[in-house]
């Protein structure tokens, strides 16, 4: 594949690799490569990692979500939440019922299996995240608060130590 960073005949770079949108879109490939390569030895993706983790912290927080919970809180498209969902079930990574109150709803609850995996795996995702982000250096945070930004949503206040 070409490289649309290099230099054009003139020595000066294409418009386009400086665009903000597109160097965020080369950042997101980049970051996904990265995040592929540290769960591969888990045999999961970066989208089963995501709902796994994200039921953990739904249960940890208040029992086992629902699929349409657990879709809204990692921001994901019900189908295909459902879709992944089936696969970490096969793996027997997850189990998912029909809720007792709501015969549409599927609750959603991490197996021992599951919650071995997502801990090992979100080791390495950490681990994988922190050298990713690492080029920023003490902009990690103020980088992740303009991200927020850009997803419509407030940056949460951080409190430094030492302030209220």
């Amino acid at each position: 594949m070409a490289d649309d960073n290099r230099p054009d005949h003139d020595g000066e770079r294409h418009p386009a690799a400086r665009n903000t949108g597109f160097l965020l879109w080369q950042a997101v490939n980049r970051w996904q490569r990265v995040q592929k390569r540290a769960l591969a030895p888990f045999g999961l993706t970066p989208v089963q990692f995501l709902l796994l983790a994200g039921v953990r912290e739904l249960d940890a927080a208040g029992g086992p979500p629902t699929q349409a919970v657990l879709a809204r809180h990692c921001r994901t498209d019900p189908m295909m939440t459902s879709q992944v969902l089936r696969t970490l079930e096969k793996d027997q990574l997850v189990t998912r019922q029909v809720h007792d109150g709501d015969g549409r709803a599927m609750v959603v609850e991490v197996t021992a299996a599951g919650r071995s995996v997502a801990a090992a795996a979100a080791d390495a995702v950490d681990h994988a995240e922190d050298a990713f982000f690492a080029a920023l250096g003490p902009n990690v945070s103020a980088f992740g608060d303009a991200l927020t930004l850009l997803t419509g949503e407030r940056p949460r206040r951080r409190v430094r130590a030492g302030r209220a």
